[in-house]
């Protein structure tokens, strides 16, 4: 095969006439028709380029931050045209820092690939793509993926993704000579930043108040935004990987009244996924979506704050020791948890999911995933429901001898497929949604959906303590308590991780439920009507660390008892013990 060279231009850029290409890559002559397309594309200057690049990243991809732009200075015309003059500067600086000859390309597709899908999930959805998000989007399942990829997403990231990066490959670049194209580089990006400390500094304050005044403003300029969440959430794990692990509480030791049980002690903590306090029964929901739950005796809390708004925060920090105002992810993960404290007082502990993982929580434990586990009762389409947890507990309980705490993680509400989280017969509440894309469902049917998964949750609750009830030879007890909560469409979001700051009651507000077999209040000394009466505080799952610890009487002095909920309600025999 012999392909010719292009000949250098009198400019210095490669010689593109007709008699210069000969040949497709693949050596076989270009049909006549396509070799004519090929050769008229269009030769666009590089900074010309990245300039109309510019122009289709602010113009298609933030919408929601040029509508909140005009609602805070469209009254004056010219502090408006002022400050889209100050966003236009700020943008150019960010893209002709990163752009180059020689990156050009790979540069602009992906910033227009990244803003087409912030853009997507924003606009549809009202999520902002902060570093958490990023933690949660690089931690979902290939079943997860599944049903955020709906055909509206794939049309839109066709429209507004694909078309515009094909149009960027498909033109040809010009570049002067190196010298020459580095000063006009240079000059461009200097008068940007003039034009964007001018811009900023002429009306600082009008500006700095106005945004301030509108909050989250500026994490839905994508993809400049977007960007920036992933470099936060690159430089959060390197922290965490630079930090030295640290060992918590090695002074952790059963108590008297835990030493001195008559029973083996088994305690099953029930973690939730992204049930809302809002659509609980025992909560005061209108609708009885509890209606198992409340057929036991259990002591429901309602109301509890959580940690954050979703999984990858949340259920890191309910195990750690830092509470929310002192958690970070790097903080957590350099150090031992409620699970380690646990196992070193002296209870066997297991982890087992029917979600996405144990979030760093149970690196150290027994662990078990049934999310894709073979079992046509409970799993279809490779993802199961909460049901093949109590099926593995029904398995595992008749060989517990010892003091054990299992975790059951379950997949509980996990949208957007929340029909997916429950048998078809089981739907309850009709119609239900039964589309991943909720745009396509009503608001009433997309409620039917989550109220219908709220209510299997309920039951396979209710189930495990049934179970739980069966065993004399043990003295058991559980807690259930969700992650976070979630939109269903208020105040225009849906889903859930919204930055904690911003987040509405709906994604931060979720259920706890107590339990306690007889056994398991006389050995562990719990005043049962004592506990009941302090559940109607308002708690958060800052409780959470310090009342498994008050639970399970395992002293040390990492135990805060202000937070424990049970610390108050020991029997006078405990307390005589001590």
């Amino acid at each position: 095969m012999t392909i010719k060279v292009a000949a250098g231009s009198a400019n210095g850029e490669p010689d593109y006439s007709r008699s210069s290409i000969q040949r497709s890559p693949s050596g076989k002559t270009l049909p006549g028709v396509a070799k004519k397309l090929w050769l008229a594309r269009p030769v666009v200057p590089g900074l010309l380029l990245v300039m109309l690049a510019n122009i289709w990243l602010l113009a298609a991809y933030s919408h929601s931050f040029w509508q909140r732009a005009y609602d805070l200075f469209g009254a004056q015309p010219g502090l408006l045209i002022m400050f889209g003059v100050g966003i236009w500067a700020f943008t150019m600086v960010y893209v002709l820092v990163f752009t180059n000859r020689w990156f050009l390309k790979p540069f602009l597709i992906a910033n227009i690939l990244i803003g087409a899908g912030a853009s997507y999930y924003h606009e549809t959805m009202g999520i902002i793509i902060d570093r958490e998000m990023i933690q949660n989007i690089l931690g979902t399942t290939a079943n997860e993926s599944r049903n955020l990829l709906t055909p509206a997403y794939l049309r839109y990231m066709f429209v507004f993704a694909f078309l515009p990066s094909l149009a960027v490959l498909a033109v040809r670049v010009s570049h002067p000579p190196f010298a020459k194209s580095a000063r006009r580089h240079m000059a461009l990006l200097f008068l940007c930043v003039l034009i964007f400390t001018g811009a900023a500094y002429s009306n600082y304050q009008v500006f700095s108040f106005s945004i301030k005044q509108s909050p989250g403003m500026r994490q839905i300029l994508h993809p400049e935004s977007t960007v920036q969440s992933l470099l936060k959430y690159a430089e959060m794990k390197w922290k965490a990987q630079s930090l030295e692990f640290q060992k918590v509480a090695l002074d952790a030791h059963k108590g008297n009244i835990a030493q001195g049980a008559r029973h083996p002690v088994l305690t099953v903590l029930v973690i939730g996924e992204t049930l809302r306090d809002q659509n609980w029964g025992l909560s005061g929901y209108e609708r009885n979506t509890t209606p198992e739950l409340t057929k036991r005796d259990v002591l429901p809390i309602a109301g509890v704050k959580s940690c954050g708004t979703s999984t990858s925060v949340s259920i890191p920090c309910m195990f750690s020791k830092l509470g929310r105002q002192n958690f970070t992810y790097e903080r957590a993960v350099a150090q031992e948890n409620l699970l380690d404290i646990v196992k070193r007082a002296g209870y066997d502990v297991e982890w087992w999911d029917a979600n996405t993982g144990d979030m760093g929580v149970a690196e150290r434990m027994t662990y078990a995933n049934f999310n894709r586990a073979d079992d046509p009762e409970f799993c279809n389409g490779g993802e199961c429901n909460d049901g093949i947890l109590l099926r593995q507990l029904q398995d595992r309980v008749g060989s517990i001898t010892r003091d054990t705490v299992i975790v059951l993680h379950q997949i509980g509400n996990h949208g957007p497929a929340y029909f997916e989280r429950y048998p078809k017969e089981f739907a309850k509440f009709l119609p239900d949604c039964r589309d991943a894309d909720l745009a396509n469902c009503s608001s009433g049917d997309v409620v039917n959906a989550y109220d219908n998964a709220v209510a299997y949750t309920d039951l396979q609750i209710a189930k495990t303590i049934d179970l739980l009830s069966t065993l004399p030879g043990l003295s058991t007890s559980l807690i259930y308590v969700s992650d976070h909560g979630e939109s269903l469409g208020e105040k225009g979001l849906f889903l859930h991780a919204a930055p904690y700051w911003i987040a509405p009651d709906e994604q931060t507000r979720v259920p706890m439920v107590l339990w306690m077999s007889n056994n398991f209040k006389q050995d562990l000394k719990l005043d049962y009507d004592c506990v009941a009466a302090h559940g109607v505080g308002s708690l958060s799952h800052d409780n959470f660390f310090h009342s498994v610890l008050g639970l399970l009487d395992i002293e040390t002095t990492e135990h805060d008892r202000e937070l424990d909920i049970f610390a108050s309600c020991r029997t006078a025999q405990q307390i005589a013990s001590r």
